[in-house]
């Protein structure tokens, strides 16, 4: 099943905006029609190609149910989510980064979260687009 662009297009606009708003940089990230993700501050910029597919197809059993479509966007948020923070590792950058643990974060369905330190210290950050400052 291919992603639909309009859904990558708002997921990269959820992340842009945690990442303007956790790092007060004018970061862009903006979605080719050939989903090539660019990310930008005006003086480093970063291109990826993102895989077009879904992953887990049968994940998505009725994509005509509204349970798919949020499946979607959580599919869309995790792959823009996971595409940005790398691209922001080869651009020198570690981020996001758990103000709590001092460690990198990951994305999940739709949501930031933090390993922590141990099993018991795993915890849920924030849904992607709802990052804070501090």
């Amino acid at each position: 099943m291919k992603r639909e662009h309009a859904r990558l297009v708002a997921a990269a606009g959820r992340v842009q905006e945690d990442l303007r708003r956790t790092t007060a940089q004018p970061w862009v990230c903006s979605l080719s029609a050939d989903y090539v993700l660019t990310l930008t501050d005006g003086v480093m910029t970063r291109r990826v190609v993102l895989e077009s597919e879904v992953e887990d197809e049968d994940w998505f059993v009725n994509a005509g149910t509204a349970d798919a479509g949020a499946g979607l966007d959580a599919d869309a948020d995790e792959l823009l989510a996971y595409e940005v923070a790398e691209a922001m590792t080869d651009l020198g950058f570690e981020w996001p980064v758990c103000q709590e643990h001092r460690r990198a974060m990951g994305s999940c369905s739709g949501w930031w979260y933090c390993e922590g330190e141990s099993s018991e210290s795993y915890h849920d950050i924030a849904e992607v687009g709802s990052l804070s400052a501090g």
